[in-house]
């Protein structure tokens, strides 16, 4: 997520002058140039990984939005959270923890948070469905 590599091939991700590129699920935010906040803990993506990513993916199959992000920042991790127990920690759930939050040290993490806190919507090479 740091070097901002593609999480499905590994090379640089794509990035122009409108940003690095993003695929979330769900619904597209309401307007485009948004300033509000979004967080994922899915790193970017190059072009053609985010298109077959579409395709293949049952998660993005019925919804995806790919975003052109100009900022954002590593706010904390996703993972096993535990609670105290005798005689160790307990696996509590799975959660997003910031890191200012004081639960950070009972979190065994397995994925990076990132704020999406700049971005403009936009559309693939190839259309998403």
């Amino acid at each position: 997520m740091r070097r901002l590599l593609c999480q499905v091939c590994g090379r640089p991700a794509d990035r122009n002058r409108e940003g690095v590129l993003w695929l979330i699920g769900g619904e597209a935010p309401e307007h485009t140039g948004r300033t509000d906040a979004l967080t994922t803990s899915h790193p970017p993506l190059c072009e053609p990984c985010a298109v077959r990513s579409v395709r293949a993916c049952p998660h993005l199959r019925p919804r995806a939005t790919a975003l052109r992000v100009r900022a954002h920042t590593l706010v904390g991790v996703r993972g096993a959270l535990y609670r105290p127990g005798r005689p160790r920690p307990a696996a509590w759930t799975v959660a997003g923890v910031a890191y200012d939050d004081a639960r950070i040290r009972w979190v065994r993490a397995g994925q990076l948070v990132v704020r999406l806190e700049s971005y403009t919507v936009v559309t693939l090479a190839a259309p998403c469905p």
